[in-house]
């Protein structure tokens, strides 16, 4: 299995050209907010104002690809890779990660619409304040009450108690987990193994209402590229 040694020693970020969050504006956070405050769901901000309202939206996850890999790796994922130019409402910009751009904390942010210092999942391993223990934030380990971390309501939630169809289609692994729990319940979900199945049963809930918020969730890449390396012939693959 080859490897690029070009992945192993990344050049670190210049302080001065790093890209900051886009909280408010531009970020994973303000994603779900914007798209379901064009279905009229009360409370929502549309933050990124270069998207325009629709009636229905799905929003797929692949963890672990961002607008960095894609441009790095454009005969992997050519459609994705074409889509770049009319990003964001046809401007060719990305929205920004937030910080820190792990698994529990973004995830966190794109299902509750707020940055890790408001949701309380600010990483992947923290201090438990109430015991002084190190705690796992994505694996839930060891086990506290989750609503300790993260009592405020997801957008899915809001936006199913305005009558907005909100549904999430992922992984069965994933469907009582307590990262789930608090931060991307609300709504329906629907578990399927494959990343085809998951396709074909997220087309079908958009089209399952009038007002819909779709999200589905594919955590195989990132799995890929922390077992095997990014670029390696596995991720690749």
């Amino acid at each position: 299995m080859s490897q690029l040694s070009a992945w192993d020693h990344p050049e670190p970020l210049a302080l001065a050209t790093a890209p900051l969050p886009e909280y408010g504006t531009g970020s994973l956070a303000d994603l779900l907010p914007t798209l379901a405050a064009g279905m009229g769901v009360p409370g929502m901000t549309a933050g990124i104002t270069e998207l325009a309202p629709v009636d229905r939206a799905c929003v797929f996850l692949v963890d672990g690809l961002g607008w960095e890999q894609l441009r790095a790796h454009p005969g992997e994922a050519p459609f994705l890779n074409s889509l770049l130019g009319s990003s964001r409402g046809g401007t060719g910009r990305p929205l920004t990660a937030g910080y820190p751009a792990t698994t529990a904390a973004s995830l966190a942010s794109v299902g509750t619409g707020l940055p890790p210092g408001a949701h309380g999942l600010p990483g992947y391993t923290v201090r438990d304040p109430a015991t002084g223990a190190l705690m796992n934030q994505l694996r839930w380990q060891p086990y506290t009450d989750p609503r300790r971390w993260q009592p405020y309501p997801t957008v899915f939630q809001l936006a199913h108690d305005a009558g907005v169809h909100a549904a999430q289609v992922s992984s069965p692994t994933f469907q009582h987990t307590p990262l789930t729990k608090v931060a991307l319940s609300g709504g329906s979900f629907h578990g399927r193994l494959s990343g085809e199945e998951r396709m074909d049963l997220a087309a079908a809930q958009l089209a399952a209402g009038d007002r819909s918020l779709v999200y589905t969730y594919y955590a195989e890449l990132d799995g890929a590229g922390h077992r095997y390396g990014v670029a390696s012939d596995t991720w690749r693959g």
